[in-house]
C-alpha cells in the first residue's frame, strides 16, 4: 500500500467515524409530546398531545383525535389533530397527524410557514417536527429515526468513495444495498428492488435505442442533414448546438458529444485557416455544453432526472410522466441553450476571427457535409426500422399521460419503462441488435443509478431525510433554501458525478418542498437540473472532457469560460424556472 492510499484510507475512516459520532441518535420507545403553535392574522393558538413509540410486537393501533379550544380577541380558535396513539419503532415509520384549524366554527386554510411544531422526547430534549401540505391537508410529521447513525455514516462513506474513486463507482454503488441489509435498515427485497426500478428499465430501453441509432448511423444522418441547412458560421454553430441538444434528449450525453465533436472538427479542418481560432473554440465548446444541456430535457437524458422521477413516486407518491418532465424541463433547456450560445459568442471574440479571415466559411464546410452524406448513401432497411421504432416509442412516451383529454382519452397509462423495454425487445426480435450490442451499453450507469436509489431509500427509512429537511427549514425563507439546494448540488457535482449528487440530495429535497408549502416537485427539479450544470471543470462531465481532449483549450481557460455559465444555470433554474413551476403546479 503506497502512502497516498494509506492517507486516503485514514481520511475515510476519520470522516465516517466523525459522521457516526455527530449524527443524531435513533429514537427510543417511550412517551413523546407534540407541541404545535399556529399564527393566524396576529392571533396565536396551540395544541399539545402525547403519542407513544413502542416495539412492533407491542403495537395496538388506536385512532385518536386531540382537540384544543382557545379564545383570542373574542374569536374561537379550535384545533384538532387526528392520528394514532402509538407508532412502531421500525424503519420508515412516520408519526403523522392531520391538523385542522377552525375559526368561529369555520375551517380555515393555513400555510406550513404559519405553524411551528416541536416534539419533547422521553429524555426531555426538544426536536423540531415538519409541518407540510399533502394535497389540501395540513400534516404534522415526526419521522422516527431508526439506525440513523449508520445511515449517515453510510452516506458519508459512499459520498467519499464517489468523490475520490479509490474503487470503481459500480463497486461503491453495490456496497449500499449490502450495508443496508447486513446492518438491518432494509430487507433484501427492499434493498434490491430499486436496482431494477421502472425508471432503470426506462434507461435500459433508452440505451438500447441509442445503440441501434449509433450502430446504423441514424444519429449521424439526422445531425448531418440538419447541419447542411446552415448558411453561415454563426448559423452553423447554432445548428450544431440545437441538433446536439435534441440528440441528447434521447441518447447519452457522452455518446452525443462523441458523435458531434468529430463532425465539428471535420468542418473546422476545412474552414479554419489557423487552428485554435475562437470560432473553433465556440463550435467545440458549444457542442459539449449543448450535449449536457440537452440531457436535462427528458427523463432518459441523464440519470439525475430519472432519480428525481423515481424518488418523487416512492417518497411523495407523485407520478411524473415522460411528457410531464418535458413540459417542466424543455423551456429551461432551450432557454439555457440560447443563453449559452449568446454567452460563447460574446465571451469568445468570434467576429474578430471572421473579420481577419481566420475562418473562411464559403462552400468549404458544405463540401465536407456533402461528402459525409454521400458516404452514408441512402437509408438502409436497418436505419428505417430503427427510425420507426424510435418514432413510435417517443409517441408512446408522450401519450402515457396527457395534460388534457382528447375525446375523453387522457393517455394509455402504460409505464414509460415498459414502453422502453418493448422497444428493446423489438430491436432484438427484428435482428437490429444482438448479444454483442448488450456489451456496448452502459451497465455501469444503470448499477450506479440503482445504488443511488437504494441510498435515497435508506436515508428515508432511517428518518434522516426528514431530519435534514427540518433543520434546513430554519435557514431562511423558501427562496434562500431553494437557492442553497441549487448551489449545494452544483458543489457536489463539481467533485462527484451528477448521479451521485442527485442520489444524495433529492431524498433530502423532497420533504423540504412539503414543509415549505410548495410541491415537492420543485426542489426535486432544482436538484436534478442544478446537478447537471457543471460547465467549468473538464472532469465535471464527459462532454466537457471530450471537448478538452481536442486540444483547443487549456484547463484554466475551460474553467474561466465555464464557471460564469454554471452560475447562470443555477440562478436561471431558481429565479426564473421555480416561479414558473410554482405557477404550473398550483
Amino acid at each position: 500500500m503506497d502512502r497516498s492510499t494509506i492517507i486516503s484510507l485514514a481520511v475515510m475512516i476519520l470522516l465516517v467515524s466523525a459522521s457516526y459520532i455527530l449524527a443524531p441518535p435513533s429514537h427510543t420507545v417511550g412517551k413523546y409530546r407534540a407541541e404545535i403553535k399556529i399564527n393566524y392574522e396576529e392571533m396565536t393558538a396551540g395544541i399539545s398531545f402525547e403519542f407513544s413509540i413502542v416495539y412492533p410486537n407491542e403495537l395496538v393501533k388506536e385512532e385518536v383525535v386531540h382537540k384544543s379550544v382557545t379564545i383570542v380577541n373574542g374569536h374561537n380558535i379550535t384545533i384538532t389533530a387526528r392520528g394514532f396513539s402509538a407508532y412502531p419503532l421500525e424503519p420508515g415509520v412516520k408519526v403523522d397527524y392531520t391538523i385542522n384549524i377552525f375559526l368561529d366554527g369555520e375551517l380555515i386554510p393555513i400555510r406550513p410557514t404559519q405553524v411551528t411544531a416541536m416534539v419533547r422526547l422521553p429524555n426531555g430534549h426538544l426536536e423540531k417536527a415538519l409541518i407540510m401540505l399533502l394535497g389540501n391537508e395540513l400534516i404534522f410529521r415526526f419521522a422516527i429515526r431508526y439506525k440513523s447513525k449508520i445511515a449517515i455514516a453510510t452516506l458519508v462513506l459512499i459520498a467519499y468513495l464517489w468523490l475520490t474513486e479509490p474503487i470503481p463507482l459500480v463497486a461503491s454503488a453495490l456496497l449500499v444495498p449490502i450495508i443496508a441489509v447486513i446492518l438491518g435498515i432494509m430487507t433484501a427485497k427492499e434493498a434490491l428492488a430499486p436496482m431494477f426500478d421502472p425508471v432503470i428499465a426506462l434507461f435500459l430501453g433508452g440505451f438500447l435505442l441509442a445503440r441501434a441509432m449509433n450502430k446504423y448511423g441514424l444519429d449521424k444522418r439526422i445531425a448531418i442533414n440538419i447541419i447542411a441547412r446552415a448558411r453561415s458560421p454563426v448559423k452553423l454553430s447554432l445548428a450544431m448546438m440545437f441538433i446536439t441538444c435534441f440528440l441528447s434528449f434521447w441518447m447519452s450525453n457522452t455518446a452525443v458529444a462523441a458523435l458531434m465533436i468529430p463532425i465539428a472538427l471535420a468542418i473546422l479542418k476545412t474552414i479554419e485557416q489557423e487552428r485554435g481560432s475562437n470560432y473553433g473554440k465556440m463550435l467545440v465548446l458549444g457542442v459539449a455544453y449543448s450535449a449536457t444541456i440537452g440531457g436535462m430535457g427528458t427523463i432518459i437524458g441523464t440519470p439525475p432526472n430519472a432519480i428525481a422521477v423515481s424518488m418523487l413516486k416512492s417518497l411523495a407518491n407523485i407520478e411524473i410522466s415522460f411528457l410531464d418532465w418535458m413540459i417542466y424541463a424543455a423551456p429551461f433547456t432551450f432557454l439555457l441553450l440560447l443563453i449559452s450560445f449568446a454567452y460563447l459568442y460574446l465571451v469568445l471574440p468570434v467576429k474578430e476571427d471572421l473579420r481577419r479571415g481566420k475562418v473562411i466559411f464559403a462552400e468549404l464546410s458544405e463540401t465536407v457535409i456533402k461528402i459525409q452524406l454521400a458516404e452514408m448513401g441512402k437509408m438502409k432497411r436497418e436505419e428505417k426500422l430503427t427510425a420507426m421504432i424510435l418514432i413510435v416509442t417517443v409517441l408512446l412516451w408522450f401519450s402515457q399521460k396527457l395534460p388534457f383529454k382528447i375525446m375523453g382519452w387522457s393517455g394509455h397509462g402504460i409505464s414509460s419503462g415498459i414502453i422502453a423495454l418493448i422497444a428493446g425487445v423489438l430491436l432484438f426480435a427484428l435482428g437490429l441488435l444482438d448479444k454483442e450490442d448488450l456489451g456496448k451499453i452502459s451497465w455501469e450507469t444503470l448499477l450506479i443509478f440503482g445504488g443511488g436509489l437504494v441510498l435515497g431509500e435508506m436515508l428515508v427509512l432511517s428518518g434522516m431525510s426528514e431530519y435534514v429537511a427540518t433543520s434546513l427549514i430554519g435557514v431562511g425563507n423558501a427562496f434562500i433554501i431553494l437557492m442553497l439546494l441549487g448551489f449545494v448540488s452544483l458543489i457536489i457535482t463539481a467533485f462527484a458525478s451528477n448521479t451521485a449528487a442527485a442520489a444524495i440530495l433529492i431524498p433530502l429535497a423532497i420533504p423540504i418542498g412539503s414543509a415549505l408549502g410548495i410541491s415537492p416537485v420543485i426542489p426535486a427539479l432544482i436538484v436534478a437540473i442544478a446537478s447537471s450544470t457543471d460547465f467549468a471543470l473538464p472532469i465535471g462531465t464527459p462532454p466537457t472532457m471530450i471537448a478538452y481532449s481536442t486540444g483547443y483549450f487549456k484547463f484554466r481557460e475551460m474553467v474561466k469560460i465555464g464557471f460564469p455559465l454554471m452560475i447562470i444555470g443555477v440562478l436561471l433554474v431558481v429565479l426564473v424556472m421555480s416561479p414558473l413551476w410554482l405557477f404550473m403546479l398550483s
